[in-house]
């Protein structure tokens, strides 16, 4: 039988060792709901359960039980050939994941003050939105947003977010936004999927529900599956579009969006941005350049928004 559904495999490992979806995300790095998806993935595709499951917790099978041992012994086996393998690359070699919004609006416009500072660093950028489980897969790396990581992973926070409304000089003079405006009647919006799985971030009706707007006015408009598909039409004077502050900054640095209410109508998310990689996985100096190098930026971002 040819071997499928590594990830699914990993999640029943370290389910199948901590006893709760909860205690495994904490281990790799993901949600709760995200393991108890991806080993209803390997149910699906055994056609069979492999936990019996109730309103007190979850139950392995009898077949769980028997490969428990096996698949423990596997991953370390992958673990062991995977450290092989890494001693061979080059030194000089980076691999980092990050999520495909975060890497084209907010670090891309930076990301040439690294390569200037550091121009012996092969930096490889995976920003494919995968859910990347780092005790498998070869990183060095991961910029996340989300909650803590878990005790197997050492972490720095970079910075939090702010759902605001932004759109382009023209189109608040257009429409006479203004910060005492409660009303979007007649004003093009453009809405933008939230992928981020934060139980603090808002859409248009949550917003203006929080900040006293009509909410009669607050559904139409256009919908983008990508973040930056929404910043676009929005610089091009298409609509008002409510995103993350994080994602906005360099195009309101740059004056091509602004923030037509003010700053004081943004409504704070509760995941953070952070820096994340394996305890048990060696820092290399390239890493470690770019955890100074992403920390510095960090800070002047969290001062450029502290004097927004």
């Amino acid at each position: 039988m040819r071997l499928t559904h590594l990830n699914a495999l990993r999640a029943l490992d370290a389910t199948l060792r901590h006893g709760s979806f909860t205690e495994a995300a904490l281990e790799l790095g993901i949600t709760p709901a995200a393991v108890g998806q991806r080993v209803r993935s390997l149910e699906l595709y055994l056609g069979k359960d492999v936990f019996i499951r109730s309103s007190t917790g979850i139950e392995p099978t009898a077949d769980a039980r028997n490969v428990a041992s096996h698949l423990t012994e596997g991953f370390a086996k992958v673990a062991v050939a995977l450290d092989a393998l890494a001693q061979t690359k080059s030194e000089y070699a980076l691999r980092v994941t990050l999520p495909e919004s975060f890497a084209e609006n907010w670090l891309a416009p930076s990301l040439s003050g690294f390569n200037h500072q550091n121009p012996e660093v092969d930096l490889h950028l995976d920003a494919s939105n995968r859910d990347v489980d780092l005790m498998v897969e070869e990183f060095d790396l991961a910029i996340r947003y989300g909650a803590t990581s878990g005790h197997h992973f050492e972490e720095r926070v970079l910075f939090g977010d702010f759902v605001v409304p932004v759109c382009s000089p023209e189109f608040a003079k257009q429409y006479a936004l203004n910060a005492g405006l409660r009303s979007l009647e007649g004003v093009p919006l453009v809405h933008v999927t939230n992928r981020t799985g934060d139980p603090g971030w808002v859409g248009f009706e949550k917003w203006g529900e929080k900040f006293n707007f009509d909410l009669a006015h607050l559904s139409h408009g256009v919908r983008f599956s990508k973040t930056g598909s929404g910043l676009q039409a929005a610089i091009a004077g298409q609509g008002l579009v409510l995103c993350g502050v994080v994602e906005a900054f360099h195009a309101l640095c740059s004056g091509s969006l602004i923030l037509p209410f003010g700053t004081r109508l943004k409504s704070e998310t509760r995941y953070q941005y952070r820096l994340v990689w394996l305890q048990s996985r060696a820092s290399s100096a390239p890493a470690n350049k770019f955890v100074r190098w992403m920390e510095a930026r960090a800070a002047e971002f969290r001062d450029a928004l502290s004097r927004m």
